[in-house]
């Protein structure tokens, strides 16, 4: 059985900007907690920022 890698990733509310982080694929995309609408993927956050 092989063991799946579990990613921190922030999502985004694209009707009121609401964001949260999630960790998949443990959890579902939620719904916006504020608007009800279907959240998506904003960021994968494995890595450190490079500026």
């Amino acid at each position: 059985m092989e063991e799946q890698k579990v990613e921190a990733v922030e999502v985004r509310c694209p009707k009121c900007g609401y964001t949260m982080i999630i960790y998949m694929p443990k959890e579902e995309i939620p719904k916006c907690p504020r608007c009800g609408t279907q959240m998506v993927i904003s960021e994968l956050l494995d890595e450190g920022k490079y500026y």
